[in-house]
C-alpha cells in the first residue's frame, strides 16, 4: 500500500506538470513503464486520486487521439504493421479508463447535488459561463462540470434556460465588442445559438433517461405544441387572426356536413313515397 505523505507528493508534483508533460506520464505509468521519481504505487494512487482522476482520464483520451505519435512509425515498418502495433496499445489505454471513469462519475454526481441547490440566478449564471465554454471555477474540472450539467438532476432546470436562450441570445451572451459590424455579430450569435441547440440535445437524452428511471416512459418532444407556443409569445395577434380564421373554417365545414346530412336523409324519405 502507498504510503499517505508519498501520495500527497506525487499529487503535488503532477499537479505542477503541463498538459503534455502529465499525458506522458499518465501514458508511461499505464502501459508499464516506470518513473524513478515516485514509486509506482503512490504514482497510480495519485492519478487515481479524485483531484487528478479527471486530468488522467482526459490525458488517457487524447494520448489514444495520438497513438501515432507514442508509437511512430518504425524503419522499415509499413502502416498496417503500424496499426496492428499501436491496436493492443491503444487496447491497454482503454483497459485502464473504466476505474477513472467510476471516480469521475462520483464526482460529477456530489458536483450535480451541489448545481441543484443553487438559486435560479446562481444556476443561470452556471449554465450560461458553461455555455459560452468560460473557465469552471476550481477545483472543479471542465469534464465534470459538463457531466453534472447535464446529468437527470439539473437537466430540466438548464433545458429550460436553453429555450430562453434560443428565444432571447442577447440577455445572454455578452456585451458586443466595439465597432463589432451586423455580419460578425450575426455569426457570433449564430455560433451561440448552436451551441446552445447542442446542449439541448444532449439534456434530452438525459431527461428521458430520468424518466425511464423512474419508471415513466420518455415522452417524445411535441414540436407542433412548442411551435404554437412560440409563435403566441412572438406574434400573438398573428396567431389570434390564425386561431379565428381556423375557427371559422371549421364551423363552416361542419356546417356544410349538417346540410349534406339532411339532404341525404329527405332524398331518402322521398324515394320512400
Amino acid at each position: 500500500m502507498a504510503d499517505a505523505q508519498q501520495v500527497a507528493a506525487e499529487i503535488k508534483r503532477l499537479s505542477e506538470m503541463s498538459p503534455e508533460a502529465f499525458m506522458d506520464t499518465a501514458v508511461q505509468y499505464v502501459t508499464g513503464g516506470t518513473d524513478k521519481r515516485a514509486p509506482r504505487e503512490a504514482q497510480g494512487a495519485a492519478l487515481h486520486d479524485p483531484r487528478l482522476a479527471p486530468r488522467t482520464l482526459q490525458a488517457l483520451r487524447t494520448a489514444i487521439q495520438r497513438a501515432k505519435s507514442y508509437n511512430p512509425l518504425q524503419e522499415g515498418e509499413t502502416r498496417k504493421q503500424q496499426q496492428a502495433r499501436i491496436a493492443p496499445w491503444r487496447e491497454t489505454i482503454k483497459a485502464a479508463m473504466p476505474p477513472l471513469e467510476d471516480v469521475v462519475d462520483d464526482l460529477a454526481h456530489e458536483h450535480a447535488k451541489n448545481l441543484a441547490a443553487l438559486d435560479d440566478d446562481s444556476f443561470a449564471d452556471r449554465w450560461t459561463s458553461f455555455i459560452l465554454d468560460e473557465p469552471v471555477p476550481a477545483p472543479t474540472s471542465p469534464h465534470v462540470e459538463a457531466l453534472a450539467l447535464r446529468s437527470p438532476r439539473v437537466a430540466r432546470r438548464a433545458a429550460r434556460l436553453c429555450r430562453l436562450m434560443l428565444e432571447e441570445p442577447a440577455r445572454f451572451m455578452p456585451e458586443p465588442p466595439a465597432g463589432e459590424s451586423g455580419n460578425a455579430q450575426e455569426r457570433r450569435v449564430e455560433n451561440f445559438r448552436r451551441r446552445v441547440e447542442s446542449e439541448a440535445a444532449f439534456l434530452r437524452y438525459a431527461v428521458q433517461y430520468g424518466e425511464a428511471r423512474q419508471g415513466r416512459m420518455p415522452a417524445e418532444p411535441n414540436v407542433r405544441l412548442q411551435a404554437l407556443k412560440l409563435l403566441g409569445e412572438r406574434h400573438p395577434e398573428e396567431l389570434m387572426e390564425l386561431l379565428r380564421q381556423e375557427r371559422g373554417g371549421a364551423l363552416e365545414k361542419a356546417a356544410e356536413e349538417r346540410r349534406a346530412r339532411r339532404a341525404v336523409k329527405r332524398a331518402a324519405r322521398q324515394g320512400a313515397r
